[in-house]
């Protein structure tokens, strides 16, 4: 298994494995299958823009996983994840782990002080992934704070 970030020329590795995940769990994201379906070629590139934030995807050796980490426009200083998911044939093999730590680590490197996300409270799964990689949280929302690479 290899992580690799993304930039807009991948959009199509990334529009696949989203559209997957979309598929495959519908209810473990904020956004539906038939919403996303619609997005042209210039929405899919223009999200994967490296302004935006990081993109990760994990290939074993074709796209199995993926992740990203998303500037939270309301907060200057906090990174979003978002849209964590691996094919169900390929969890609890550390795939998930080393997605979010790559968002992490990329996090560091370009001075964030927070990560943020959502998981929903049933997701006890999730919740003890995000819990063993620093994530802290009561609610639907966990944080994990940064310091800032100086």
């Amino acid at each position: 298994m290899r992580l690799r970030r993304l930039g807009p020329a991948d959009w199509a590795t990334w529009r696949d494995i989203r559209l997957t995940a979309l598929n495959s769990d519908p209810g473990a994201f904020g956004a539906t299958l038939a919403v996303e379906g619609k997005f042209d070629e210039a929405r899919w590139r223009e999200q994967l823009s490296p302004d935006k934030g990081v993109w990760v995807i994990a290939e074993d050796p074709e796209p199995v996983g993926l992740v990203a980490g998303v500037p939270q426009e309301a907060h200057s200083d906090v990174l979003y994840l978002y849209s964590m998911w691996v094919k169900p044939e390929f969890r609890r093999r550390g795939i998930g782990e080393a997605l979010v730590t790559d968002v992490l680590a990329w996090a560091r490197e370009h001075g964030w002080s927070k990560v943020r996300l959502r998981v929903f409270r049933g997701n006890a799964t999730a919740r003890r992934l995000y819990e063993r990689l620093g994530f802290a949280g009561e609610g639907e929302t966990m944080e994990h704070p940064l310091v800032p690479v100086s």
